[in-house]
């Protein structure tokens, strides 16, 4: 019976002739057996081979004598436990070394210099913790993400941790925008530009409610925790989406983690806006792009690839997106631009499959920027719209050479923020000429990187728009840097311990340094405006005092805006700052006098985070505030009516001007 046929052999043909073979027939010679009394060798069944008796095992190669444990790899680095022992100590030295830091003890260099030893060595324990961790042949998912969720508690819960009130002046605003809403049912006409993208302050309103709370206070203090962790987490899919699951998707979320130094994750619409941005980037990347950023696959325009996902997969990641994209238009000015652009490029490079999904997103942005948000540009359209755009320099001297001011404590501050930058840049830049040397040669990960930081081309963002383009472009820088380091962790784990131990530490220790360098910096970074944006519940007493005693249409001011104000009656009363309309005059104690004693408020507002803000930025001495108070009260005009530890509150004796050029009502 003949066999069928298959897929890699012929049927066999049993009648085929057989030919023979060409080479010469030799019979096969067995070896003799021993001569007799010679001992037999063989295997035993059961057992180890014994030599016989009187005979020394011969060796093949003679060798020396084998190395002590010391010469081999140190068995605590391959011990299971080591690593988390590590970050289990770091986490205690954090604890045992907090202690509460009040704003007056905070300089020019911020919180940094106010820290315990123990709270500053928990971070490089944690940081070799990870490193160990990713060094090790199969990495464990869980304990990574257990060190992540640290390292979050760590970075962005320092200040919640060290100090006794919620911080950031802008938070407490934002809590006051949305108890408006809340209470009224609408948003505050002709008052601030904000409230043209009020969709995050509309959904804190309908929380707040929901929850019974009374206003958004309470959320304050610890929501850069878990804004921030958010964040995190959508950096780790993002990264796992764009170059799969590999030790570089562990490293991007721990770039973004020591290097965010930004402070844009409090109470905010940007917070939030981050977090959606990066949420559709994620379901972009794993469902609808195709090749991935890492595959040396050429794409053209035309001749797209269709992605691996399945068509259902496909059509619940397009609805996503473009709802995440028309609910950013109205929540946040440029993150649905962003994301508009990103989602260009992807098209531009043939990689992104809808090709119709970029023109929705920012079509929304744009229709809820001529429609919605009409109030904020009608009338001053050409002013502040189509005037900076293009205006280069003007970003840069609002963005960075207007900012180098201050003490020397600020300038450090500022220095290590734009080292930072251009570290994690050229981090970037690192990795994708490695990418370019390893075969991967494509534009789109370079000008993916270099995008947002055209914001500075269209507007100077009150100042803001390098970091708000720093902010936007490190999702994605983390993403080749963390290729450039997953190289040196890759390195050390081929390198053998015992025969370049030295080498081998030195390649190990490259990831550690790097991480350890950046939590250091964030940590100088975030907290160097501590000075005057952090608060004693005092300061609190003293701005609630002031504003629930205020007759509505009256003004409570404060000198600058580095105390809480605007989280109650924000429209009822006036809540502004003096050097809106005092500006000349702040560093003179008698013309400040006689400048407040024709435009000053009916309630002044005067607290130690003040008195700092004016000492870093104004050089005043440490006397301004005791002799300004001094100087207030001798001219009749105004007295102290409330004292809370310091916190004064200083009453006008004379009807105040309702309306003063510069004052009354936020940033228009």
């Amino acid at each position: 019976m003949t066999e069928p046929p298959t897929r890699f052999l012929r049927p066999v043909r049993p009648n085929r002739p057989v030919r023979p073979s060409a080479r010469p027939r030799v019979p096969m010679r067995f070896p003799q057996p021993p001569p007799g009394g010679a001992p037999t060798r063989y295997i035993p069944a059961s057992g180890k081979l014994v030599p016989p008796r009187g005979e020394e095992p011969a060796r093949a190669v003679s060798s020396g004598p084998r190395p002590g444990p010391g010469a081999g790899r140190p068995a605590f680095l391959a011990d299971p436990f080591f690593g988390p022992g590590l970050a289990a100590v770091a986490v205690v030295l954090w604890i045992l070394g907090l202690h509460p830091v009040p704003p007056e003890a905070i300089g020019g260099l911020g919180l940094v210099a106010e820290l315990s030893v123990p709270t500053l060595l928990s971070y490089p324990l944690l940081v070799a913790a990870v490193v160990l961790e990713l060094l090790r042949y199969r990495p464990r998912t869980g304990l990574l993400s257990l060190y992540t969720l640290v390292g979050v508690l760590g970075v962005y819960g320092l200040q919640p941790a060290v100090e006794q009130v919620a911080r950031l002046p802008v938070a407490w605003l934002h809590a006051g925008f949305a108890d408006y809403i809340a209470t009224h049912g609408d948003i505050l006409h002709d008052y601030d530009a904000r409230f043209s993208w009020a969709g995050f302050f509309s959904l804190v309103a309908m929380v707040t409610r929901a929850a019974g709370l009374d206003n958004a206070l309470p959320l304050l203090n610890w929501s850069p925790v878990v804004l921030a962790g958010l964040a995190v987490l959508g950096v780790r899919a993002l990264a796992v989406s764009a170059l799969g699951n590999r030790r570089a998707a562990w490293i991007a979320p721990w770039i973004y983690l020591v290097a965010n130094w930004t402070e844009q994750d409090y109470f905010s619409p940007q917070g939030t806006a981050m977090i959606l941005m990066l949420a559709a980037l994620t379901l972009t990347f794993r469902h609808l792009v195709r090749p991935r950023l890492t595959e040396p696959v050429k794409a053209r325009l035309r001749a797209r690839l269709a992605p691996r996902s399945s068509p259902k997969a496909r059509l619940v990641a397009q609805g996503s997106v473009v709802l995440i994209g028309l609910a950013l238009a109205p929540t946040h000015q440029l993150t649905p631009f962003v994301l508009g652009a990103m989602l260009m490029l992807l098209l531009v490079f043939g990689r992104l499959w809808p090709a119709w999904m970029p023109f929705v997103v920012l079509g929304g942005a744009v229709v809820w920027f001529s429609l919605g948000a009409a109030e904020f540009w009608s009338g001053q359209l050409v002013q502040m719209i189509l005037s900076p755009l293009g205006d280069v320099s003007s970003s840069v001297d609002e963005g960075i050479l207007a900012r180098f001011a201050g003490s020397p404590g600020r300038l450090v501050v500022l220095t290590v923020r734009i080292g930072i930058t251009l570290f994690v840049a050229a981090m970037a830049a690192w990795g994708i000429w490695m990418m370019w040397r390893d075969t991967v040669r494509s534009w789109l990960l370079p000008a993916l990187c270099v995008a947002p930081f055209g914001l500075a081309v269209a507007q100077p963002y009150g100042g803001e728009v390098f970091m708000r383009c720093f902010l936007f472009a490190l999702p994605v820088m983390a993403l080749p840097a963390a290729l450039a380091l997953e190289r040196a962790v890759t390195s050390a784990r081929r390198m053998r311990w015992r025969n370049r131990p030295v080498r081998t530490v030195l390649t190990a220790a490259v990831p550690w340094v790097v991480l350890t360098g950046l939590v250091a910096g964030t940590l100088t970074a975030r907290g160097g405006n501590d000075a005057y944006v952090s608060f004693h519940d005092s300061d609190i007493a003293a701005a609630s005092w002031a504003v629930q005693q205020a007759e509505p249409g009256e003004r409570v001011d404060s000198l600058v805006n580095s105390v809480p104000l605007s989280f109650a009656r924000v429209g009822e009363v006036s809540q502004y700052e003096v050097d809106g309309y005092c500006e000349e005059q702040m560093d003179d104690v008698p013309a400040l006098v006689a400048c407040l004693r024709v435009k000053g408020p009916d309630y002044l507002v005067l607290t130690e985070p003040q008195w700092a803000y004016l000492r870093i930025f104004e050089k005043v001495s440490d006397t301004y505030g005791a002799d300004l108070v001094r100087e207030l009260e001798a001219t009749g005009v105004y007295h102290v009516e409330f004292d809370d530890r310091g916190s004064l509150v200083l009453g006008r004796t004379t009807p105040a001007d309702r309306f003063v050029q510069g004052s009354g009502g936020g940033n228009t």
